[in-house]
């Protein structure tokens, strides 16, 4: 993990390098975004029609590397380490067609209650996603073990992109989830508290 400070970063928090930023003393805050890749070309979690079955999915923090035939970086497993303090959950389905179909953040002990994102009239799932309300930030119940993030479906899953010029019908697409947590900073180091340097006998005055 890398933990950086406010103002220090121009983009998003890397959550690939598991990078947290210390926005209150002594308090590193994470967000971990992750997803369930439909890919029509490889299949992988889908079936030999193409489908996403319903059932319980583990999600993945993808490697920057997007090419799919060779990765340097593999794919990682979603899990939040023991003792973080989850606030807020999110999902989102973009490209992802599920007539009538929902999708929940699967329950563990520790995780607060998952936003359901439900398809609309059109099977797609609206492109705004859901968040879970937002949890009193210094409150809650630490993870009493290493978690790992999973989604749950109740509907067959496709994937399909809107109508639109020129789109490929056979783009990957993915359910894609956000959880935020905070764990408490390491203790504080000799650069913390600026311990003095040994001074060689006879050096000074």
């Amino acid at each position: 993990m890398s933990t950086i400070f406010p103002g220090n970063y121009v983009a998003h928090l890397n959550a690939y390098r598991e990078q947290g930023v210390e926005g209150l003393p002594g308090v590193e805050f994470y967000r971990g975004v992750a997803a369930v890749v439909l890919n029509p070309d490889t299949k992988g979690v889908l079936d030999a029609n193409g489908e996403l079955a319903i059932g319980t999915y583990d999600t993945y923090i993808l490697s920057p590397d997007l090419r799919q035939d060779d990765k340097p970086r593999v794919d990682k497993l979603f899990v939040v380490p023991e003792g973080s303090v989850v606030y807020r959950t999110a999902i989102s389905g973009p490209g992802v067609k599920s007539a009538g179909g929902t999708v929940v953040i699967k329950s563990a002990t520790g995780l607060p209650t998952s936003p359901t994102l439900t398809a609309g009239a059109d099977g797609y799932y609206p492109v705004e996603g859901v968040t879970s309300a937002l949890s009193a930030i210094l409150g809650g119940t630490a993870l009493a073990a290493d978690t790992a993030i999973q989604v749950t479906t109740d509907a067959v899953s496709t994937a399909s992109l809107s109508p639109s010029a020129g789109a490929c019908r056979n783009s990957p697409s993915a359910i894609v989830v956000e959880v935020c947590y905070y764990r408490p900073a390491p203790a504080p180091d000799y650069e913390d508290a600026h311990i003095p340097y040994a001074v060689e006998s006879g050096s000074g005055t």
